[in-house]
């Protein structure tokens, strides 16, 4: 099934059309539809759908807000507290710019100028504060000024719910074919999906940051920790690094292994469940920030490669520090690594998910990338643009939708597990990450799911690797297709193009 032109009828101003349209279109996408838009006020009584600051006679309309257009026209930040609870006929939701409950609008507030605001990150856009990684921090962003605002249950989503609502009985008057259900376009029995057909997705990630903890620099750094938990009189940490040490010398110096290289874990564990993945690898490093052993990864990585390659599974670019900066060095470090690994590469993730919405993506784009999955929040898990489904970044320098296609990272085991994050115990973890994998699941949704691969060591990873595999197999009972990234990404692509 391919997306059909829905007609809809748009009051808005010139300038404001494109990101209307483009709101409109990511919304519709997991309604089988896309935006067939339409200024004509002759013909907005035949339309699907209206979006005007008045009520159409006989079309649900959505509100458009003249203090939402004015605010963007401006590029002032949302206020904080813009986004509230308001009820509405297929019950509540979360949303800023709200409208006359009583005008006969078909939901009381903007849903357009809402979703756009989440969905082009409109805080980053708007907000200068940054944390030592330049990233924007969850604090001062939408989520952590707007209290109503749930990063783990997202807004977008629920926008998308009430579409159908209003939509499903006027297709029906209009005598057009009725909407289908969510997760329509993951039909396909999917890798590990049950016979009836996967009804979500999620794809299998794993970021290889470091490859070999027990190095100069690794015994160093847990000396430097037990002697700052020692000063600290934190016992706990001092039994846990010399307890890892421990683990060292029984267990992996007789075997010439390490808690880091886990690959017969990962790849073992995935087929068994006949599900793939994708490993994000870094190319060069060109900071200190890109890994602080970047001699033993260079040493180390084409054997990693040769693993992951020979068990089928998919590589993508784990951007560093440079690939920031434009798109040569991307093009440079996609190159490289497709030659090394022999493949083809055609997502990033960026190391600290270091990707800034409207500097970074547009290279992406620009460099060929096909897919990203870098925007989240680092200290927590949820859904950072507030969709729990793949969609188009929107360009704010070109008023356009980039070709990339943003696949939301929702979970990543060090937002749960890090002390500086969530400090999460495993059990914890679990149900965090299963919340987040339950609201995809309803929206019929793909997502990202991201396990370090220092986290498949029964001793280091302190029992999250058991998480990860009750994660995956959770998502199988409950009819998700579960696959390496690039397989997701072009399934939605083929789904609505």
């Amino acid at each position: 099934m391919s997306l059909s032109d829905l007609t809809v009828f748009v009051d808005a101003p010139h300038g404001f059309l494109p990101r209307a349209r483009w709101a409109l279109d990511t919304m519709l996408a997991p309604l089988g539809r896309r935006t067939a838009p339409t200024r004509d006020p002759a013909q907005a009584g035949g339309a699907a759908l209206a979006y005007a600051a008045a009520p159409v006679a006989g079309v649900p309309t959505v509100p458009c807000s003249a203090a939402g257009l004015e605010l963007f026209a401006a590029q002032r930040p949302l206020p904080a507290g813009a986004f509230a609870a308001h009820a509405c006929d297929a019950g509540s939701a979360v949303a800023a710019f709200p409208a006359d409950p009583g005008a006969g609008f078909a939901v009381p507030f903007d849903l357009v100028a809402s979703a756009f605001a989440l969905l082009a990150c409109w805080d980053e856009r708007t907000t200068a504060v940054r944390d030592k990684y330049g990233r924007l921090p969850y604090a001062a962003g939408l989520f952590g000024t707007n209290p109503a605002l749930r990063i783990d249950d997202p807004a977008v989503d629920r926008y998308v719910e009430l579409l159908r609502f209003v939509l499903a009985p006027r297709l029906a008057v209009l005598g057009l074919e009725p909407l289908p259900k969510p997760g329509w376009m993951w039909g396909d029995p999917g890798p590990g999906a049950g016979s009836a057909g996967p009804l979500f997705a999620v794809a299998l990630t794993h970021d290889l940051d470091n490859l070999w903890r027990w190095t100069r620099r690794g015994f160093a750094a847990a000396g430097y920790r037990t002697a700052r938990a020692v000063r600290r009189g934190d016992g706990a940490a001092v039994r846990r690094e010399l307890g890892d040490l421990g683990d060292w010398l029984t267990r992996h110096l007789p075997r010439r292994t390490d808690p880091f290289w886990t690959f017969p874990q990962i790849l073992g564990g995935e087929d068994e469940r006949n599900v793939s993945s994708t490993f994000f690898v870094i190319a060069r490093h060109t900071e200190a920030q890109d890994g602080n052993q970047p001699e033993v990864y260079r040493r180390r990585v084409p054997e990693a490669l040769r693993l992951v390659r020979a068990a089928g599974r998919e590589v993508g670019l784990h951007g560093n520090d440079a690939d920031r900066l434009g798109v040569e060095p991307l093009t440079r470090d996609r190159d490289d690594l497709r030659e090394r690994a022999g493949s083809e590469v055609t997502g990033i993730r960026y190391h600290y998910l270091r990707a800034l919405y409207h500097e970074t993506l547009p290279y992406l784009e620009a460099a060929g990338f096909d897919y990203d999955t870098s925007l989240a929040f680092a200290e927590h898990e949820g859904f950072r643009c507030g969709c729990s489904f793949p969609f188009h970044p929107y360009s704010l320098a070109e008023e356009r939708a980039l070709d990339l296609v943003e696949l939301p990272l929702a979970v990543m085991d060090g937002t749960l597990q890090e002390p500086h994050y969530r400090a999460l115990a495993a059990p914890d973890a679990e149900h965090a990450a299963a919340t987040v994998l339950a609201r995809t699941l309803r929206s019929g949704g793909a997502v990202s799911l991201l396990w370090h691969n220092n986290r498949f060591d029964p001793h280091v990873s302190r029992g999250y690797d058991e998480v990860y595999w009750r994660l995956v197999d959770q998502a199988l009972v409950h009819g998700a297709r579960c696959d390496r990234a690039a397989g997701i990404v072009a399934r939605w692509r083929e789904a609505t193009t």
